[in-house]
């Protein structure tokens, strides 16, 4: 099960998929961005997304390699090279399996693309698989989602939501944020970040993540 987990100091990330819906936060940390070596950091294979069972059992593993009990790690972090919510049946029944063996507190590294119609289900959701804390790529300070081009969609590139072949959604930055909002709601404590790449306004960004209620954490770009 290669790519299913890899650390960043304290923290134990767990990939589910390779597919994202936008620009991946790695990508958006710039091209000449990598994570380090030592991480142990590789993508899924082609094709591969581990079931529950399968990312509960390398979170076991990678724990007790550690130091050879559950509790090493300060978090466990659904991240990886693609966007976690988009399986989120697989995300709930993996932090629920991991909540309950009492490895770590649980975590997602999310772009926040979800339809605003479905921000508060989800947020709900990850509550209940005792997701604790949340940290949403917000990018920008683009709270009204003016019509494209925009910086956001300039820095994102998302996709549209296809709910049938006749009919799409658009999902941007207005969306992001009400998903933050969701996530407050909830009780869910979020962190928005920014990368720090050319033209964007890091103390506008924080701004506006201070007026949804969360914190605000800046990125840093490789060129």
């Amino acid at each position: 099960m290669s790519g299913v987990t890899y650390a960043l100091g304290r923290s134990l990330y767990v990939a589910l998929t390779n597919r994202c819906n936008s620009v991946s936060l790695i990508s958006s940390r710039g091209p000449g961005f990598t994570l380090p070596p030592g991480s142990g950091f590789v993508p899924l294979a082609d094709e591969f997304e581990p079931c529950a069972d399968e990312v509960y059992r390398a979170v076991v593993s990678a724990s007790s390699r550690l130091d050879g009990a559950h509790g090493a790690f300060e978090s466990v972090v659904f991240a990886g090279a693609g966007e976690p919510l988009l399986r989120l049946r697989t995300l709930e029944e993996a932090a629920r399996l991991i909540d309950a063996d009492g490895i770590a507190p649980l975590r997602v590294n999310t772009n926040g693309l979800v339809a605003g119609s479905s921000a508060e289900d989800v947020a709900a959701r990850l509550r209940d698989a005792r997701v604790g804390a949340a940290s949403v790529a917000l990018m920008t300070a683009d709270p009204e989602q003016e019509a494209p081009p925009s910086e956001y969609n300039e820095l994102m590139r998302p996709e549209r939501l296809r709910l049938s072949p006749a009919f799409s959604l658009p999902l941007g930055h207005s969306d992001v944020c009400r998903f933050v909002r969701a996530c407050i709601a909830v009780g869910i404590s979020v962190e928005c970040t920014a990368v720090a790449s050319p033209g964007v306004d890091l103390s506008a960004a924080r701004a506006c993540a201070t007026r949804l209620g969360a914190t605000f954490r800046t990125r840093s770009w490789h060129p």
